[in-house]
């Protein structure tokens, strides 16, 4: 069992080692420099979703920023703790 974890580890660490390396796709330098110039194209504007993570961290630093404003700044003196 543990010989299979490890067999699967590997060829899962070849796959990634081979997608990983360049050469897939054969352009020229001159294609290269015509899609830079060209360009993209417009952008699309990107569709936000709501996500209940998103919506918690937007509570919690709207609420920071009240208690930090409640309090002020205060300096304090090392020695006076």
């Amino acid at each position: 069992m543990l010989a299979l974890k490890i067999l699967a580890a590997l060829a899962a660490v070849a796959v990634g080692i081979w997608l990983g390396l360049p050469g897939r796709y054969d352009q020229s330098l001159d294609d290269i420099e015509r899609n830079m110039i060209i360009g993209a194209g417009r952008s699309r504007k990107v569709k936000r979703h709501f996500t209940p993570l998103a919506w918690l961290q937007r509570k919690l630093s709207a609420r920071n920023s009240q208690a930090q404003r409640r309090r002020g700044f205060h300096l304090e003196h090392p020695d006076e703790k």
